[in-house]
């Protein structure tokens, strides 16, 4: 009896984590609600930069699409990684170079691994994103002045992709490279426990 009850406390518990890993703060409802307003606005400002005769409801159903996909995108984005809480966590962890003591290795290193990756495919993106704008400088200057704004558009979207997170990959490696814990402790940049772990692990060896 004892035991069923254990169990289904421990699902409970696991129940609760879950739903608190899917809620959205306040900052991550922002962010959806940006992403929702360039996708609406992003066709707009290409077809009215673009110069071309377009009708008016393509461009109206290109951008409810966009507004739509946009945010949508980023929701299962943040699923995919344990929901927006954890890639919250995660981040404040890095920032912080130090992960607490009762979070479990198999938690926090798959979560700053992939962190980590996540930065390079957004820097690689940045960079594709340069090179496209730097097109399209080029085409403003050669002859087509109705082409600044494009360029301008792609080159804030490579802001957004290299400057991001400045020092992060190199914070997120440093506590990689901490050595596994054989035992709780809280992990740090500096590549071991912290001090106040290994002074409980000298009282627990001097009274057995």
């Amino acid at each position: 009896m004892t035991g069923e009850q254990d169990g289904t406390g421990e699902q409970d518990r696991t129940g609760e984590q879950d739903r608190v890993a899917d809620r959205i703060d306040a900052a991550g409802w922002w962010q959806l609600v940006g992403l929702a307003l360039v996708g609406a606005l992003v066709p707009l400002v290409f077809f009215v930069m673009l110069d071309v005769p377009t009708p008016w409801t393509a461009v109206v159903v290109l951008g409810l699409v966009l507004a739509v996909v946009l945010p949508a995108s980023q929701v299962w984005n943040w699923s995919r990684r344990g929901g927006r809480a954890a890639v919250v966590e995660t981040r404040r962890w890095i920032r912080a170079g130090s992960v607490p003591a009762d979070v479990p290795e198999a938690v926090w290193r798959p979560r700053v691994q992939q962190w980590t990756s996540d930065l390079g495919r957004r820097r690689v993106s940045g960079w594709l994103s340069a090179v496209v704008a730097a097109l399209w400088t080029l085409t403003a200057v050669t002859g087509s002045p109705q082409n600044w704004g494009l360029a301008l558009v792609w080159a804030l979207i490579a802001a957004v992709g290299l400057v991001g997170d400045p020092g992060g990959r190199a914070a997120a490696g440093r506590l990689l490279a901490a050595p596994v814990r054989s035992s709780a402790g809280h992990v740090s940049a500096n590549g071991g426990r912290d001090a106040d772990t290994t002074h409980q692990a000298d009282r627990t060896s001097d009274h057995p």
